[in-house]
């Protein structure tokens, strides 16, 4: 039984909701109060009908029952709005504390269909889906009052049959949706993976497999999505067969059943008819919202699954360490499969280069010093206090990072330099870019630093990509500068340019690189062995 197994769990789901999962339970009871205001409006109108009410309780009922409705739709909406921000800002924090080591593909793919779609289709739940889950299944049951009340203990027994079996065909539709539809999240997140993989990749896709073929990986994914999305419809077109059936079953049953066993009068006969119909309908509903809960389901996993994603403890701001200085201190670093008891001294101000063949740990590495990962064993140190009693904001504030493939966003030179240093001015910008010899690129455009980059920086070369992350890397000025392999796609010349720039640098750089150490003049060089 989906809807049941929703329900029995929906409480601890709403537990990482966070301020949100107090306004839901309110909700909650709102949509209570609706189907029992609901179900005395239908109630006093059979009473009515069968000549036992005033017509003024009706109208003062359904009035109330409407107004009632209107405040909970309306609170269901605020609500809904306000879980979809307070979730946003739980899968920010969530990412902004995680391990990078998580960020692979699949959780990056994860991560953006949850944001674009699984979020945003959770902010129905109050004013949709609680209603649904809710108000329908227990509308029928308080409307059995008002059937005793008129047609006695045999009629509601027999009413109470009906809407059981009626009820079983909808589970059993809603059966045939879940069969049908489990394979079909699963596709759309492959097919979402995919898509991304080409965007991100179309250069290498069309080189390596032509134009018209580049795109076949993901039209394969986009083929199996479709075929998941058939598959569903023909589900749904069976759910909606049963429920149809098993909308109309209490309603003829019941009319057959009095016609046929009872002898009542054609206002108490049209009172019971009122107040069937009235039970059947909701669980019509329950069928079509089979889709709706798997989605909601699915959502809520993948939900649970990012913000419980590993992270790394910060200690709290009085438990915090401050660094007296800058002094790198390494002792049995052991991080698998790459690294295995490394040691090693970096001092303040030094020039320190790594090397070693592809797979030996030199990204590994200096990922480690910035605290990206915890290492399996080992202790790092700065400045005589380890990076785990140090809070992280004082690492970033002390590491500038440049990276072998640069990011860049959409938007200008500028915007993309600044982001190591928020508040620099355009002079600033200007230097930085100067010093990583972009003066050619912004003197031959009349916008200057303010050059489009493109999306991606897909307006800059491969060369001029390194030099702007190069330039947000010395803008920010902090103590620490860390090349990953940021010279890779320069040409020999402008790369010895850089390594002069660097070398009059006052702080402390650490260099990864495969080219010749000499032109960087490094104070010591640690050669990495692959498995080390």
């Amino acid at each position: 039984m989906r809807i049941t197994s929703l329900l029995s769990k929906l409480p601890d789901q709403l537990a990482f909701m966070g301020p949100s999962r107090h306004q839901l339970l309110i909700v909650s009871a709102g949509w209570v109060v609706v189907a029992v205001c609901e179900a005395a409006a239908y109630t006093l109108l059979a009473l009515t009908v069968a000549g036992s009410q005033p017509i003024i309780a009706v109208l003062l009922s359904a009035a109330f029952a409407v107004v009632v409705t209107v405040i909970v739709t309306r609170s269901g909406f605020i609500t809904g709005g306000q879980l979809a921000g307070n979730m946003y800002t739980s899968l920010g924090d969530a990412l902004d504390r995680a391990k990078l080591s998580s960020f692979s593909e699949a959780f990056r793919t994860q991560v953006s269909v949850l944001a674009g779609q699984g979020i945003p289709g959770m902010m129905s739940i109050p004013a949709h889906q609680l209603q649904l889950l809710l108000h329908a299944p227990l509308l029928p049951l308080l409307l059995m009052v008002g059937i005793a009340l008129i047609g006695g203990l045999y009629i509601t027994l027999m009413a109470v049959v009906l809407l059981s079996l009626s009820l079983a065909m909808q589970f059993y539709a809603q059966g045939v949706l879940k069969s049908v539809d489990r394979h079909r999240h699963q596709a759309e997140l492959s097919a979402a993976q995919s898509m991304r993989e080409f965007i991100d990749h179309l250069d290498l896709l069309r080189t390596a497999t032509g134009k018209n073929k580049s795109i076949d990986r993901v039209a394969a994914k986009w083929v199996m999505q479709e075929q998941a999305l058939s598959d569903t419809n023909k589900g749904a077109a069976i759910a909606s067969f049963w429920s149809s059936l098993s909308a109309a079953l209490p309603l003829v049953g019941l009319a057959g059943y009095v016609l046929l066993c009872e002898s009542l009068s054609g206002g108490e006969l049209l009172a019971l008819i009122i107040l069937i119909g009235r039970a059947a309908a909701p669980l019509e509903e329950l069928a079509v919202i089979g889709t709706r809960i798997n989605d909601l389901q699915a959502a809520i996993n993948s939900y649970e699954q990012v913000i419980r994603t590993p992270v790394l403890d910060d200690p709290a701001p009085d438990q915090a360490e401050v660094p007296k200085g800058n002094h790198i201190r390494v002792e049995g670093l052991t991080q698998p499969p790459a690294l295995t008891e490394v040691s090693l001294e970096i001092p303040e101000g030094s020039t320190f280069l790594i090397r070693g063949p592809s797979g030996s740990g030199k990204s590994t590495l200096v990922e480690l010093l910035m605290r990206f990962d915890d290492p399996q064993c080992g202790m790092i140190c700065i400045g005589g206090v380890g990076l785990e009693h140090m809070g992280y904001a004082e690492i970033v504030n002390r590491f500038a990072y440049v990276g072998q493939e640069p990011i860049l966003f959409t938007g200008s030179m500028a915007d993309n330099i600044r982001l190591g240093r928020p508040d620099a001015s355009d002079a600033d910008i200007e230097k930085a870019a100067r010093q990583a010899l972009l003066g050619p690129l912004i003197d031959r455009s009349e916008l200057g630093i303010h050059l489009a980059v493109g999306h991606n920086g897909t307006l800059l070369s491969g060369g001029e990509r390194q030099r702007v992350a190069i330039a947000r890397g010395l803008i920010k000025n902090a103590p620490l500068l860390i090349l990953d392999e940021a010279t890779s796609a320069l040409d020999s010349v402008t790369e010895q340019g850089i390594a002069q720039v660097i070398r009059k640098l006052p702080q402390t750089v650490i260099i990864v690189t495969h080219g010749a150490p000499s032109i960087w003049s490094p104070s010591k060089v640690l050669m990495l062995a692959e498995g080390d």
